[in-house]
């Protein structure tokens, strides 16, 4: 039974491993072929602060615009766009 248990982490390891690689791979794909436009996107985010009532307050007059990464899992330093596209305001203190 431990060793089935084992087997089934290291393949669950491996094929999260080679779906890492083939995303990064067809990333680096796209923005050869065509460029930064195809493999990167844009996402704008408004800022937002906490009130003391628990609530929160987004200044919705100075929006900014984000690079996000057309794949599955972040990569190059940028978030992957399906994650930037739900998570649109950030908490400044």
């Amino acid at each position: 039974m431990e060793a089935i248990l084992r087997r089934i982490v290291i393949a669950a390891a491996i094929a999260l491993a080679v779906l890492y690689a083939a995303d990064y791979l067809v990333l680096r794909i796209r923005m050869a072929r065509g460029g930064s436009d195809a493999a990167l996107g844009k996402v704008t985010v408004l800022i937002g602060t906490p009130l003391k009532d628990g609530r929160i307050s987004v200044f919705t007059d100075q929006p900014e615009i984000d690079t996000c990464a057309r794949s599955l899992f972040p990569h190059m330093g940028y978030p992957p766009c399906w994650y930037a596209s739900r998570h649109t305001t950030k908490l400044v203190n």
